[in-house]
């Protein structure tokens, strides 16, 4: 309990550690004490670094050199299956007798998970992580343990990443070279500040298979050169999970900023569902150290989270290209192009990317505030008929109840907001999200109701005097997290009422559609 309350306390110094030097870089004021000279950090083991003027930044005002490395004490922990460490740690370091006696085993893949600020090697969620990777594959994963420097002060804990990520690398060689592990196999996972560590442990990795971002930290490193973050040249391969990226000043951690090959904004990369006050509140009353964590860092830990889910396979995670999140949630970016270039799946499965030359790739998708957290996407394309006797444009709101081939169904979903205004003769898309798989949906029921609003006068439709009515032409849905590109073109469907012209859904009413070949089409505009 007192740890925990440590650190939402000290989670405010990385705002104070980015807002005062601004304030006072803006107001002309310097940091006498904070020397630009270049300064050397050399350990007989691990190599020198060097600070000098090329890491001072408007974001980065302050830079100091690492601590020791005996006071960083990073340490290594090995999970297999054959010793998962639920009845304690097993600790390993670069030394034949100490991975020898461990039940390391060359030939499978190798994870490292490293932490972030004020963490430690043995948080909970770390442990998470470890179990959804025992409970996919047969893995050698290490836990990274660097708590000897990652607190108090953030610029400090950003300057020991450096050493933490030679210290990655260090061991990862020495497996390379004495074990004849293959770099490919090996994938290096960091959160916040980890990430960051990943990335510069990645550049002195020869051939290094993957690293995985889980929200890298933004203070201190957005908008600067790659060589001071994770970036797409640390691997063959990188991935981001962006969760909490609205600026420090705004109690955000994360960054918006595209940092690899893929980049993943889930619910738009800013604040989480389940991670708004109330919730927390009531989390606090039911489970008082897990509600205070996410009181101090709910969206930046949901990364995390997302990743084990994706472990244990509740639904795709199929995540897509889209100018922007606003569009994505309006429902215009189903397609993942002819190539299949424009879909790949978050978390485990992000690697299956085919277009890995490609970088800054933002992919969007939405997820719910607890387990499973992965949803089944459905584009709704309404075309609306404009018979003589329709309105220009109608306004209210539409429920839907879907049935899918499979036997399942989705019951009484609002489809629109409050005043959802159609205009007969166009197109309306939608996007809506659920947890049930419908497969090839053929049939919908779809009730609609008319309403005015009182600030909008051009609204008011008394009876009689207009045609509350809304007209519907076809309805094309379609499930799109099947892939490949031609996988949810064979599930998409188009309803109507077979054999009309249109349907017509008088005010307060319900109409059935059923899919049929002879269904008009709904083209793309």
């Amino acid at each position: 309990m007192k740890a925990l309350l440590l650190s939402c306390f000290l989670a405010v110094l990385v705002q104070v550690a980015v807002a005062i030097p601004q304030w006072r870089l803006s107001k002309g004021l310097k940091w006498d004490w904070n020397s630009r000279e270049t300064q050397e950090w050399c350990d007989p083991v691990l190599g020198c670094l060097i600070l000098d003027d090329t890491w001072y930044w408007p974001n980065r005002p302050i830079n100091v050199l690492p601590d020791s490395r005996e006071k960083i004490n990073t340490r290594f922990v090995i999970h297999t299956r054959q010793n998962p460490g639920e009845n304690g740690d097993t600790f390993i370091t670069a030394d034949v007798a100490s991975i020898d006696a461990s039940t390391f085993d060359a030939s499978k893949p190798i994870k490292f998970i490293t932490h972030g600020f004020i963490d430690t090697g043995f948080v909970g969620w770390m442990m998470d992580l470890v179990r959804a990777f025992l409970s996919y594959g047969d893995y050698n994963v290490i836990r990274v343990d660097w708590g000897g420097g990652s607190l108090p002060m953030y610029y400090s804990a950003s300057a020991n990443t450096r050493v933490v990520g030679l210290e990655i690398a260090y061991l990862v060689n020495f497996l390379i070279d004495n074990y004849g592990v293959d770099p490919a196999n090996v994938h290096l996972l960091g959160h916040s500040l980890g990430s960051h560590t990943s990335g510069y442990a990645g550049e002195r990795i020869a051939g290094l298979g993957r690293i995985t971002g889980m929200d890298p930290a933004g203070p201190y490193y957005t908008e600067t050169p790659a060589y001071i973050r994770i970036d797409d040249t640390d691997a063959i391969f990188v991935d981001n999970i962006h969760t909490d990226a609205d600026h420090i000043l705004m109690l955000g951690y994360g960054t918006e900023q595209e940092m690899g090959n893929l980049d993943f904004y889930p619910n738009s990369g800013h604040d989480q569902p389940g991670c708004d006050p109330v919730t927390i509140g009531i989390e606090i009353i039911t489970d008082i150290e897990d509600g205070i964590r996410d009181l101090a860092a709910c969206s930046h830990q949901r990364a995390t989270e997302l990743y084990a889910d994706s472990l244990y396979m509740p639904c795709p995670y199929l995540a897509r290209e889209c100018i922007d999140y606003d569009s994505f949630e309006l429902g215009r970016c189903a397609t993942c192009g002819d190539d299949d270039s424009k879909c790949a799946y978050l978390g485990e499965w992000a690697d299956q990317y085919l277009f890995k030359e490609r970088t800054g790739v933002r992919v969007w998708l939405d997820t719910d505030e607890a387990p499973p957290y992965c949803y089944y996407h459905y584009q709704i394309i309404i075309d609306t008929a404009h018979p003589k006797n329709a309105e220009d444009w109608v306004q209210g709101h539409l429920n839907v109840w879907l049935y899918g081939d499979n036997g399942e169904f989705i019951d009484n979903l609002r489809l629109t907001k409050e005043h959802e205004r159609f205009d007969h003769g166009q197109l309306k898309y939608f996007m809506i999200t659920s947890h049930t798989d419908l497969s090839r949906v053929i049939r919908m029921e779809a009730k609609w109701v008319y309403d005015d609003t009182l600030t909008n006068p051009g609204s008011y439709c008394w009876l009689l005097l207009c045609n509350r009515a809304l007209y519907v032409r076809s309805i094309r849905i379609s499930p799109m997290d099947y892939y490949p590109e031609a996988n949810r073109l064979d599930h998409q469907r188009s309803l109507c009422q077979v054999g009309s012209e249109y349907t017509e859904v008088k005010s307060g009413d319900t109409e059935v559609l059923t899919s049929d070949d002879t269904c008009i089409y709904v083209y793309e505009q």
